[in-house]
């Protein structure tokens, strides 16, 4: 199934507080499992409503009763008795179930970092949490988007004190904890927008770093096409000067062997017109049987007589 929600694009932040304070029962308390009273909560950054969220559950170490707590509406917290520092999980559940719950977890604090622990003032412990929310519903966006102004508080120590009985030096000392505590949360958020920031900046250099990576790999695997091709016209030329060169021998082989074998057909003919004019002599020439056979022996010379002058 489809759904047909209008979705705003983008990447959408919002702060909350996850926090606690616990005060010293001291007489009131019995000295052994009951020696602190705390609230564990859930609210905005500058005190602002939170109408995007559902439903808060405290998951309470399992030593209480009901260790698991929903809380359904505002404000988002929860109150207790006890003696000992634990990891407190927060679950929170999103008006929109296309969301999904979101786990956080706290350290609740009893006693305050200098180790006294019959301490009168209150110990405030939070830590600022962003939730992100991706591609969000119309609806939803309209609910997660920050006020445009923070509501103003007159006492903020009041506020976070509750029913706790406080001198005015106490509320002096505490109002001064959450202006500390309020501009280090500012100071925060303005740090972590920097470092967001500066995080796109990284990202689009890498993004950039990536690409000029793509080029330089489709420029080597050009470059090594341009190599291959050029060894083979290399390879092909000197494969057709061999062939060349071949051709030429064989050529100069056949010549050779020609000129040869002309030569030897000529002194072939040449024999053979010899023979056949000897032949024909001794043919031309017949001797017969009547034919004296004159010798040197058989001959005799008359001298002609030689007149000499006297």
């Amino acid at each position: 199934m489809v759904s047909n929600k209008r979705v705003i694009k983008g990447e959408f932040e919002r702060p909350i507080i996850v926090g606690s304070i616990s005060n010293w029962l001291g007489k009131k308390g019995d000295g052994l499992t009951h020696t602190h009273r705390w609230t564990a909560y859930i609210r905005g950054m500058n005190n602002e409503e939170l109408p995007f969220i559902k439903k808060v559950v405290f998951h309470l170490h399992n030593s209480f009763k009901n260790p698991n707590r929903a809380v359904e509406s505002p404000p988002y917290e929860i109150s207790e008795t006890g003696w000992g520092e634990f990891d407190l999980k927060v679950t929170i559940y999103f008006t929109d179930n296309s969301e999904k719950p979101l786990e956080l977890f706290h350290l609740l604090r009893l006693h305050p970092p200098d180790g006294n622990l019959k301490t009168k003032h209150p110990v405030v412990s939070e830590s600022l949490d962003v939730l992100v929310f991706k591609d969000p519903s119309e609806s939803f966006y309209n609910l997660i988007k920050l006020p445009d102004k923070p509501p103003e508080v007159l006492n903020p120590s009041l506020q976070i004190a509750g029913d706790t009985p406080m001198t005015t030096a106490e509320q002096m000392e505490l109002n001064k904890i959450i202006d500390a505590r309020t501009k280090v949360i500012t100071d925060i958020q303005k740090y972590r927008d920097t470092c967001k920031q500066k995080e796109t900046e990284a990202i689009s250099l890498y993004q950039s770093i990536q690409q000029l990576d793509k080029q330089k790999l489709i420029l080597q695997k050009k470059l090594e096409k341009y190599n291959l091709l050029k060894n083979n016209n290399n390879n092909n030329n000197n494969n057709n000067n061999n062939n060349n060169n071949n051709n030429n021998n064989n050529n100069n082989n056949n010549n050779n062997n020609n000129n040869n074998n002309n030569n030897n057909n000529n002194n072939n003919n040449n024999n053979n017109n010899n023979n056949n004019n000897n032949n024909k002599l001794t043919t031309n020439t017949p001797m017969s049987i009547d034919t004296p056979i004159l010798s040197a022996s058989n001959t005799t010379s008359k001298a002609t007589p030689t007149t000499t002058p006297s």
